[in-house]
């Protein structure tokens, strides 16, 4: 298990969410297990983050329920310029 973790320190993340407290705690747990780390607020930023930076992102976190752009339409317009990246969609709503 250990040996899987240590991949982590290679990988780029793109994490979006919302909930600042949510977000900050988020961001401070993958510090410090991830590369380098690109976070936004919703999903509009998110995919804004995602245009500038796709060579280097590896993986997208991406909360569901958004204002201004949700996950959900985050993740189509970006699988729409890259099919193969991996994304983890999460939501507190059950």
């Amino acid at each position: 298990m250990i040996n899987n973790i240590s991949i982590l320190k290679n990988i780029t993340i793109l994490y979006a969410e919302d909930e600042k407290d949510l977000r900050e705690v988020t961001h401070q747990i993958l510090k410090g297990f991830t590369k380098k780390q690109y976070v936004a607020e919703d999903g509009a930023q998110g995919l804004d983050l995602f245009k500038k930076h796709e060579n280097e992102i590896d993986l997208i976190i991406t909360d569901v329920n958004m204002p201004v752009m949700n996950g959900l339409d985050m993740v189509k317009e970006i699988k729409k310029t890259n099919m193969n990246i991996p994304i983890i969609v999460a939501t507190a709503f059950s």
